[in-house]
């Protein structure tokens, strides 16, 4: 018998055939979720109607960053697989840099945490209440648009929804605690698909977009090295339940073990795996705009590092900053170069801005 008939030859037919089926699948999941939230997006700016200056700049993120998971993704796509003929002529004439750069520029912000930006400055979104409205009016009409124009693409197979977001704040505690005013900062977990993308898309938050402090701490996740918030400040996380309401959620085991910090709801302590990587939950972003937008909130940050014992100590906020300029930094950078060399992405890190 031909020993390429074998049993071990069948088996080997049937893995690639699984394989090939995974990846058509993954890239229709893709594919119809970029379609979906570009379309979406539009009709949010429609509505909102900002100054076209505006406009260009959040049209211009939300293309590139689409069309770059459609880059990363194993069966590579391009542009026009995301949008029908008529619709990607015009974008393509309005918006050209976000066609032309997508294999050759990092995105900054997932799809959802630049939802969570517009929702923040141009909707105006500053109390819970009216962000929960918000961002459930845009992932309704998503919701209406998929069983209409994709029913095969079930809820949880949206790409680039956020299953998890979250929001902080801090309160000084001198201030009494029914005096209103305090700004909330929200983030979204990281929203794409395929543990290699995620890698991806938090290396490059860490190293672009989040705060040092909390490239710190998802730098130093599997060291056990958090870092300290003082009095004052507060995370809160919500999931999307099955009708779109939003439910409270404690911290995950990884945002417990990297941020001191007082969690509400916080239900014990629990030592579970989970299968996201550190720098995945919504509190980073939400951590990291909370002292990117607070003055002086970072020098008040220090670390759990007993490593040194002297004087002076070595956990204060500058130290923090040196052990990213000196360290984080350059690995981070090494570490992405490596990753996007399995994507077959340019590696010399150029960030594209609208």
């Amino acid at each position: 018998m031909d020993q390429n008939q074998g049993p071990s030859h069948a088996a080997s037919q049937d893995r690639s055939r699984m394989l090939a089926r995974k990846e058509e699948m993954d890239k229709f999941q893709l594919q119809t979720s970029g379609n979906l939230f570009i379309k979406e997006f539009m009709e949010l700016l429609a509505r909102w109607q900002p100054a076209e200056n505006i406009r260009k700049q959040y049209m211009e993120k939300v293309l590139h960053t689409v069309f770059f998971f459609g880059r990363l993704n194993q069966r590579q796509m391009r542009p026009n697989e995301f949008l029908d003929s008529k619709t990607f002529q015009r974008l393509q004439e309005k918006y050209p840099r976000s066609f032309q750069e997508y294999d050759t520029h990092l995105p900054s912000l997932t799809p959802y945490s630049i939802l969570l930006q517009f929702g923040n400055e141009v909707a105006g979104c500053s109390t819970q209440e009216e962000m929960e409205s918000f961002l459930h009016g845009f992932n309704s009409a998503v919701e209406i648009a998929r069983r209409t124009r994709a029913p095969k693409l079930r809820p949880t197979e949206f790409t680039f929804r956020a299953a998890v977001v979250a929001y902080s704040f801090y309160r000084e505690p001198r201030k009494p605690k029914n005096e209103a005013g305090f700004p909330l900062f929200y983030g979204a977990s990281v929203s794409c698909k395929g543990r290699m993308e995620k890698k991806i898309m938090i290396s490059i938050l860490c190293l672009r977009t989040w705060h040092q402090a909390v490239a710190f701490a998802v730098y130093h996740g599997q060291d056990n090295l958090a870092i300290v918030f003082p009095d004052g400040v507060q995370c809160r996380a919500f999931c999307y339940s099955s009708n779109g309401d939003f439910i409270e959620k404690p911290p995950c085991v990884n945002c417990k073990m990297m941020y001191h910090v007082d969690f509400q709801p916080y239900e014990g302590d629990s030592r579970e795996n989970v299968p996201w990587p550190y720098g995945n939950c919504a509190e980073n972003e939400s951590l990291s705009k909370l002292l990117q937008g607070e003055p002086g909130l970072q020098e008040k940050v220090v670390s759990t590092d007993t490593s040194v014992i002297n004087n002076p100590p070595q956990n204060t906020y500058q130290t923090i900053e040196q052990e990213f300029e000196n360290n984080i930094k350059p690995n981070l950078r090494n570490q992405l170069i490596r990753l996007l060399q399995h994507k077959n992405f340019p590696h010399n890190l150029q960030f594209f801005e609208p």
